[in-house]
């Protein structure tokens, strides 16, 4: 084995070691709720032996790796020197002054409990006297465009085993290119997935066309999702393209997201006339609405639903994770509700914890009145990376599932 090859794979295995799923949570005191240890406290008459309470209680919390969680109800903690602390986070739409944390009297032990879903999972962060920290007892910990929070899995989530790297089995290759739009003029990153075996073929391969492309690699791990599954023979092998939003010419600094996927005719003319064809002289993919996807998440799901309604006859498919399908008093839902039907599949998913979901219904019915092939799922999360992660399998197996 050469040099390069070992450390590819020490790098494999490290990746997969880091990415192993935490346990979900459990009752950090072997069952005993909350509310009864509070009671069984309050019966302490001295500080020390409530201090030893809370130094026991906090110890197991530790060791077990988890805040407190039980069926549908969660308890988070915070101990220390405070006046005031809050929990921030997607249950109560991050509002720093919402949720204050109550102190168990005696103690310096502070807590607020909630009631979720069982299978829920959420992000959030502690606010100790104005200050936003990560919840030193919770090692659990989801990154983010605007960093890390704390995370609590709810004692019936499922992680997601897809998105582990593993090493063994053949790995699929990514290209790395650009590419400058004829109409919007600017320069976008273009990372294209070629599945294990690719390059000593012959075969032709549908594609799917994937917006916020380094997202999707970095925190979805999508590269990783489509590899095993691929291994697994869940899923017929797909190329697929990941594509950066744009770059200002005039400051490479200032991103153009927000205006490429604002129903941006101009992108999905990029897209579909100009980049599609360039790749297809490059790569072995099929043609045709049948073999071509796109797939998008938030503002990425809003212009993947409407350059799939828009270019019918170019993207047969379309996933959207949690779209944005608010922008502009509800425009796409007005088109959707007027346009023909049927003329694409479509996969539309969202959470349920202060997502998209009211709208997210909304599409769901008119699509299912005017006869399209539509997925729709909802799960107890939110509007978050984590969340869009761990729908990447169910989203493939449904257009490229083997049966």
């Amino acid at each position: 084995m050469n040099t390069g090859s070992a450390a590819a794979i020490l790098l494999t295995i490290i990746g997969a070691l880091i990415s192993r799923p935490l346990p979900g949570p459990r009752a950090a005191t072997e069952g005993e709720p909350f509310g009864a240890f509070a009671a069984r406290l309050a019966r302490v008459a001295d500080s020390a032996g409530r201090s030893r309470e809370v130094d026991a209680l906090v110890s197991r919390v530790r060791q077990s790796g988890t805040v407190l969680a039980q069926d549908s109800s969660v308890t988070l903690l915070y101990r220390g020197s405070a006046r005031h602390v809050f929990v921030a986070g997607e249950p109560n739409g991050w509002e720093p002054a919402t949720d204050e944390m109550k102190r168990l009297p005696g103690t310096d032990l502070f807590h607020l409990s909630w009631n979720l879903d069982p299978a829920a999972r959420f992000e959030y962060k502690l606010v100790v006297d104005s200050a936003w920290i990560l919840d030193p007892l919770n090692p659990l910990r989801a990154s983010g465009p605007f960093g890390e929070n704390s995370e609590v899995r709810m004692p019936r989530y499922r992680f997601p085993r897809e998105t582990i790297p593993r090493v063994d089995i053949a790995h699929g290759s990514i290209d790395t290119t650009s590419f400058t739009g004829t109409r919007l003029l600017h320069r976008s990153a273009v990372f294209v997935y070629l599945p294990a075996g690719y390059r000593s073929g012959t075969e032709r391969y549908p594609v799917l066309y994937v917006t916020d492309g380094r997202e999707y690699l970095t925190r979805a791990k999508m590269n990783v999702v489509m590899d095993n599954l691929i291994a697994q023979r869940e899923i017929t092998p797909l190329i697929a393209v990941f594509i950066d939003p744009g770059t200002d010419p005039s400051d490479v600094r200032t991103g153009t997201r927000m205006t490429d996927y604002a129903l941006n005719d101009d992108f999905v003319g990029d897209l579909s006339v100009g980049l599609r064809p360039v790749l297809m002289k490059t790569y072995r993919m099929l043609d045709g609405p049948r073999n071509t996807g796109i797939l998008g998440a938030s503002m990425g799901g809003l212009i993947a639903t409407y350059a799939a309604l828009t270019h019918p006859e170019v993207f047969g498919l379309c996933a959207a994770q949690s779209p944005s399908y608010q922008w502009k008093n509800d425009t796409l839902i007005t088109m959707i509700r007027s346009a023909p039907g049927r003329s694409f599949r479509m996969y539309l998913c969202t959470g349920t914890i202060r997502d998209a979901e009211r709208r997210a219904r909304i599409v769901r019915d008119i699509m299912r009145e005017k006869g399209y092939a539509i997925t729709y799922r909802e799960y107890p999360e939110s509007h978050n990376w984590m969340n869009w992660r761990a729908r990447l399998g169910d989203i493939l197996r449904t257009f490229w599932g083997r049966r």
